[in-house]
């Protein structure tokens, strides 16, 4: 029951290729909080990062409360 999806990692613009990505499945409900760690290619230097989130369905997949990058 309910929906699952992809959440992927981008560097510099949101069209550049995913430098790393998670699965985030279904919970139990909006406010059922998961830490789910994902692995993210070894980065250098400054840059924008973007989320993209695709689930393949048309309803809601993801209520976000925080991301954390560390080394």
């Amino acid at each position: 029951a309910g929906v699952s999806g992809l959440v992927e990692v981008r560097l510099d613009s949101v069209s550049n290729p995913p430098i790393g990505s998670f699965a985030v499945g279904n919970t139990g409900g909006w406010q059922a909080w998961r830490t789910i760690p994902g692995n993210v290619s070894g980065v250098t230097g400054t840059h924008t990062v973007f989320l993209t989130f695709s689930s393949g369905q048309p309803n809601d997949f993801v209520n976000v409360n925080w991301f954390h990058f560390r080394n």
